[in-house]
């Protein structure tokens, strides 16, 4: 119920309310006998409608966090309606890349790859992707789901080095199964400059995804493969299981942003076994701000 005072110059207090019904009828209700007050009224109406009409569409907005639902692939998580990891380093999936976005790593420093030490561990099948949604057709019916688009094939060099990442990457690899323990590696990462050094808490985000982002659900239009219907849970369940076949694991890491990096930091990591002395892998990324 919204209720709108209007004071008439030193003669009369009027109160106007409109009240929304079931139905959606509306109700006025107007003190006085004057005439003239039926235009002020029809205005204060009007203003009613139009506060509901804007409530109605914040709601929508809240609702569906500002997408559409329709279409065949639902946009990427780098359009600004992506706002998880804004002002912060969040570890959320969500890592949109801001229009400000300051690109990807420089060429990393020889003082830092000459001291990675690459263990052999079967490294391969990788790719850089975007975290965003998609949708899928069954019958008539058009869904959405979360997975990793806009992929992208990449190989290391030097034997596991990954560079010119930046925020909203998300590097995905693969290990063999039975040389690969990850409860043995710890994430360092050093600024190019040598001023910051980031730890597992700080630095980028090791693991956020699985596997039902990577096998998105069969009836999508983005052409990648294997696919398998289900909940979320059940196509991870069947990518462990494809990856258990082919004596593979998986691992991913992303890239979140820090809105007070205006400029952006460089900075090398390796994923470090420090009882070996050797990385599963190493990379380069560019830290900067959401927008």
């Amino acid at each position: 119920m919204k209720s709108l005072v209007i004071a008439l110059a030193g003669t009369a207090l009027v109160s106007v309310t409109v009240t929304s019904g079931a139905i959606g009828a509306e109700r006025v209700e107007a003190a006085g006998p004057f005439d003239k007050l039926k235009k002020k009224i029809k205005k204060a109406k009007k203003t009613a409608e139009d506060v509901d009409a804007v409530a109605t569409e914040v709601d929508r907005a809240n609702r569906t966090n500002g997408r559409s639902l329709l279409g065949s692939a639902a946009g990427s998580s780098r359009q600004s309606g992506c706002h998880a990891n804004r002002g912060s380093t969040s570890n959320s999936p969500c890592t949109a890349k801001a229009p400000g976005h300051v690109g990807g790593a420089a060429p990393a420093p020889a003082k830092f790859k000459g001291q990675t030490n690459c263990a052999s561990l079967g490294l391969g099948n990788a790719f850089i992707a975007e975290g965003g949604n998609y949708t899928f057709s069954q019958g008539i019916s058009t869904q959405e789901r979360s997975g990793l688009i806009n992929r992208r094939n990449v190989s290391a060099t030097d034997g596991c080095f990954f560079g010119g990442l930046g925020v909203g990457d998300v590097l995905y690899v693969e290990f063999d199964r039975n040389k690969y323990k990850k409860h043995d590696y710890k994430i360092q990462c050093v600024s190019y400059d040598g001023s910051e050094q980031l730890d597992n808490v700080n630095g980028p985000s090791v693991g956020n995804y699985k596997g039902k982002d990577v096998m998105l659900h069969t009836g999508h239009s983005l052409g990648y493969t294997p696919t398998a219907s289900g909940s979320n849970s059940s196509r991870s369940g069947a990518y462990d299981k494809h990856l258990a076949k082919r004596g593979r694991t998986m691992l991913t890491f992303n890239f979140g942003a820090l809105h007070t990096d205006k400029s952006g930091t460089d900075f090398y990591c390796q994923w470090f076994n420090k009882n070996s002395g050797q990385s599963a892998i190493a990379f380069a990324y560019r830290r900067g701000p959401q927008g």
